[in-house]
Formats: C-alpha cells, sequence, structure tokens
C-alpha cells in the first residue's frame, strides 16, 4: 500500500510543493484503485469458479440420483416381469397341456366338436403366450430405447381391415369390431408396425374388457396432416380412481384384477404414441364403455415404400 505524503498535513504551504506531492498521491490512490479492482476482480472469479464447481457438484448429484432412481425402476420392472411371467405362463401352459392330453382320448367318430373345441383353447392360449412375448419384445426394445419411427405410405382403410380380419382369432366369442375412416385421404406416411402394436393392444383390450356379443368401433380420420384414431368398448369402465395410473407399467385397475392380463397394454400404447410424437386421451364410464383418442402426426405422403 502506497502512503499518503506527510506534506498534506498542512506544514508546507509551498504551492509548488503542494501541487508536487498532490500529483504523487493522486498517482498513490489511483496506483491503490488499481491493485484494489485487480483484487477484487479476483475475488469475483474466485466466486465464479466456487459457485460454477457447487453447480457442476450439483448437477453430479442429481445425474447420479436419476441414475440411481433409473437403476431402482429397472430393478423393480424386472421383479416384477419375473413374478408376471411365472404367473401369466403358467395359466396358458397348462391350458395347452390339459387339451393336448384330453385330445387323445376323442379318437371316435362322434367325438369331432370336442376336438375341435380342445383344438381352439389350445390356439387361444398359444395366442395368449404370443402376446405375452410381443409385450415383452416391445417392453424390451423400448426400455433399451432401440425403436424409432419409420413412416412410409399405407392405405389406412386396407390396414385397418386387414388388422380386424387378423383379430377374429384372439377377441371373444360374438363380439364384431366395426371399422370406419370417416374423413380424409386414406393413403398416410407413418411407421406401421408401430401403428400395427397401437391398435392390437387398444383392441385386445377393448375385447377383453367387453362381454361377449358386444361391438367395438373403430374410426380413423386425417385432419390438418393428424392421424386422429379412435377405438370404443361397451366395457366396465374404468374407475375414476384408477384413471392418472392406466399409463404405468404393470398397473391393473381395481375392477380388472381379476380379469387375465399383465397391466403392459397402455403403458405400450402410450409409449409407441410418445415415440411417434403423438397424443393418446381417453374418456370412462363405469359399466358403460372406453374411449381411447389418439392423434399422430404424419409424414410428408411422398416418402418412397421400404425396400
Amino acid at each position: 500500500m502506497h502512503d499518503i505524503p506527510p506534506g498534506l498535513s498542512g506544514e508546507d504551504t509551498n504551492p509548488t510543493s503542494l501541487l508536487l506531492q498532490l500529483q504523487d498521491t493522486n498517482r498513490a490512490l489511483i496506483q491503490q484503485l488499481t491493485e484494489r479492482t485487480a483484487e477484487l476482480q479476483g475475488v469475483q472469479t474466485a466466486l465464479t469458479d466456487c459457485e460454477l464447481t457447487k453447480a457442476q457438484s450439483q448437477q453430479t448429484e442429481q445425474e447420479r440420483s436419476q441414475m440411481l432412481t433409473r437403476e431402482r425402476e429397472l430393478n423393480e420392472l424386472k421383479s416384477n416381469f419375473v413374478t408376471l411371467a411365472s404367473h401369466e405362463f403358467r395359466t396358458p401352459m397348462g391350458t395347452i397341456l390339459s387339451s393336448a392330453s384330453l385330445i387323445g382320448r376323442y379318437n371316435g367318430v362322434d367325438d369331432g366338436a370336442k376336438r375341435e373345441r380342445h383344438v381352439q383353447q389350445i390356439k387361444s392360449a398359444v395366442n395368449s403366450l404370443t402376446g405375452l412375448l410381443n409385450d415383452f419384445l416391445s417392453l424390451s426394445q423400448m426400455e433399451q430405447e432401440t425403436l424409432y419411427g419409420k413412416p412410409y405410405p399405407l392405405d389406412i382403410s386396407t390396414f385397418c381391415d386387414e388388422l380386424i380380419e387378423d383379430m377374429h382369432a384372439v377377441i371373444k366369442p360374438g363380439q364384431r369390431v366395426i371399422y370406419q375412416h370417416l374423413d380424409g385421404p386414406p393413403v398416410v406416411a407413418i411407421d406401421g408396425q408401430m401403428l400395427k402394436n397401437i391398435l392390437i393392444n387398444l383392441l385386445i383390450n377393448a375385447s377383453k374388457y367387453s362381454a361377449e356379443e358386444k361391438e367395438i368401433e373403430l374410426t380413423t380420420a386425417v385432419r390438418d396432416d393428424t392421424l386422429v384414431i379412435k377405438v370404443k368398448d361397451e366395457g366396465i369402465g374404468i374407475p375414476d380412481t384408477d384413471k392418472d395410473n392406466l399409463f404405468i407399467s404393470f398397473f391393473r385397475a381395481r375392477n380388472a384384477i381379476h380379469i387375465q392380463g399383465t397391466g403392459l397394454g397402455l403403458y405400450i400404447v402410450k409409449r409407441y404414441v410418445d415415440l411417434l410424437g403423438g397424443t393418446i386421451t381417453f374418456s370412462s364410464q363405469m359399466n358403460t364403455g372406453t374411449i381411447f383418442t389418439i392423434e399422430l402426426p404424419l409424414a410428408a405422403i411422398s416418402m418412397p415404400l421400404p425396400v
């Protein structure tokens, strides 16, 4: 630190001497100011570095916490999978074994109807197993983030008609899926496999939670480069207390516990819809039915067909 010259105390009255002393004092003050400014900048830099280090530490801690949360979720998912698989696979496998053993007993001329009944039970059990495996495969791919949309042109009317034809083997006896394309051009550009998985899960759910002889309505429309899909059933409906949890993996509504299922169907539908950049909403009334509405953005129709 620079000291102020002692002559400024008033002892020296020579104007020239006082002027020189004032100039020296001014230079000393400027130097002190420069040094203090540099020190302050140094303190500010150190403070900024500390704040940055603290922020990075907090971010690292947040990332670590997120990773731990994600790990716990995956471990819970694996645990739920093992429990679910051991239960859900046992039922259709038992049906297959039982029907296969009984078919061998019905070898008479008049036993054709009985054999056919058990053949249908085997087919139904195989379809159930196939559905379970597809759900778990889709879930695994989604959790590993290996899925992404590959849009290509398809005729939505033909696509839905063919899908409904395939659904006849898995819906309940007497149920009918009624389809109608309401509005817009029928040819759209979208990932057909993802769309198929969405519709299959929604239609299977509509069948599963509706009684025999009930109708299931499927409608499509193209509006403002958006594909709008509605699936309506006349089933048991969704309790109000369960609606917020409907798209959580392995979640089962309280009025659906007695119905066979994994609790993955709507979770998978929601993930596919998210991957396609769309939205899904629903309305439901107990013992009246449920309507799911999906809106999916469409790609440019000029895209080439897949090779």
